[in-house]
């Protein structure tokens, strides 16, 4: 008589990815305020004591969530440019494109990160991964080009990417969406506010500043 399998049970890591997935899924569909706990147990297929098992709390889930969509937008700075760009506007534009892109395409990340919530925890987090994204654009433009010196006290890639994000997130809460005509916008305050600092030709990446 043959012996029946006994059904494999799934890991914590697993179930983590699960309970993120579904709310995820849950927020590609409607706002913030209808999600819960339950609401995340029965999109996922499980108990809600396996949801609060990992997350105590509804917020805990979007912050777990919120780390995820870091590591992506992170993951849009490391995609090759090709051909080179003519200069630091033009890469600065492409950067952007990029992170808007990524947001029309993400309701979750639009709801999470430009909604209007109160969610401390996920406004906290967004604002240390803020000044992780500012370092990492700023090596992006110094590996094309040689930068001046710039500012000890204040980190002005940082400070550009906040401010064009702060401009789509009143676009989103107006509108439930990101327009083309703000968008563009966003561009353009980011490279006005760069160009207070970096001329509008720099010297490519393997020219020494004279």
């Amino acid at each position: 008589m043959s012996r029946s399998v006994p059904k494999r049970r799934a890991s914590s890591q697993e179930r983590i990815e699960r309970i993120l997935h579904a709310a995820r899924e849950l927020l590609d569909r409607q706002g913030l305020a209808d999600l819960s706990i339950y609401a995340i147990a029965e999109q996922a297929e499980i108990p809600p004591s396996s949801v609060y098992h990992f997350f105590p709390q509804t917020g805990d889930v979007l912050v777990a969530l919120a780390q995820q969509v870091f590591v992506e937008l992170d993951a849009l700075l490391l995609q090759p440019l090709a051909p080179a760009p003519a200069n630091w506007m033009v890469l600065v534009a492409e950067l952007e494109r990029r992170f808007q892109g990524y947001y029309q395409s993400n309701a979750a990340a639009r709801e999470l990160l430009l909604g209007a919530h109160e969610l401390s925890a996920v406004r906290q987090a967004d604002r240390l991964h803020d000044r992780q994204l500012g370092r990492r654009f700023q090596d992006c433009l110094e590996a094309f080009f040689s930068l001046p010196v710039l500012p000890a006290e204040v980190d002005i890639f940082t400070l550009a990417m906040q401010a064009a994000d702060k401009l789509l997130a009143v676009d989103y809460q107006q509108h439930g969406e990101l327009t083309p005509a703000i968008c563009q916008e966003a561009t353009r305050m980011m490279t006005a506010y760069l160009g207070l600092y970096l001329p509008a030709l720099l010297p490519p990446a393997s020219e020494e500043m004279s």
